[in-house]
């Protein structure tokens, strides 16, 4: 097993303790109910078990949780804010219904968008590990996508100078660089967020202002 699949085994998943995975499931039914749709499919969790989603016929109904003092934020409405914002020649599912309540001390968002019958090109991970043998014509619509998208004006701010100065020497072990120029982007185009042809381009949680690389 790869560094890199075991690290996506470790944070991808379901909730240790029993309590949170059980609130986590009551409170993707009860969103199913509310917009009355069947989730029959497999449980997907995400980031450290935050969202749950599932495929509900030609939907996909994901709930995200957060402390309700927590809840909000361009993280929160990003999934809202790009199907509002972001043209739709830039190819992504589209949104159907948002649905927000508060439960105790925990806030939940429930997201309801179009099912992608399209597998990604990796599953799993993020890491290409083999030659996927894409066409000429997905890459050229990945590029125009991105063109598309980088046009896009948006003050949501991806990726922050304090973040930058935090993670570089942490994780690259070198100095941190200065952000002189930003473009707006997907802010997690990896492999698994990408459909093989046709393309669409998925999770669009962290979307907004990218540095621009300096030569």
């Amino acid at each position: 097993m790869t560094v890199e699949r075991a690290v996506c085994q470790a944070v991808f998943v379901a909730p240790a303790e029993r309590d949170e995975r059980d609130q986590m499931r009551r409170a993707h039914a009860a969103a199913a109910q509310q917009f009355r749709v069947s989730a029959s499919g497999s449980e997907v969790w995400g980031w450290q078990g935050r969202t749950l989603g599932r495929r509900a016929g030609d939907c996909w109904l994901r709930i995200v949780s957060a402390e309700a003092d927590k809840a909000g934020g361009r993280l929160w409405e990003g999934t809202a804010s790009a199907d509002m914002r972001v043209p739709r020649s830039v190819p992504r599912p589209r949104l159907r219904g948002v649905l927000d309540w508060t439960s105790r001390d925990v806030a939940y968002r429930a997201e309801l968008t179009e099912y992608v019958p399209v597998p990604p090109v990796t599953s799993g991970t993020p890491v290409l590990d083999q030659d996927v043998a894409l066409p000429d014509s997905w890459w050229a619509e990945l590029k125009s996508a991105l063109g598309t998208l980088a046009m896009v004006p948006t003050d949501r701010e991806s990726v922050r100078q304090n973040w930058v100065d935090r993670n570089f020497r942490r994780f690259l072990g070198i100095d941190p660089v200065r952000i002189r120029e930003t473009t707006t982007g997907h802010a997690d185009l990896h492999w698994a967020n990408l459909t093989r042809a046709p393309l669409v381009l998925m999770d669009w949680e962290n979307w907004g202002r990218l540095p621009v690389p300096t030569p």
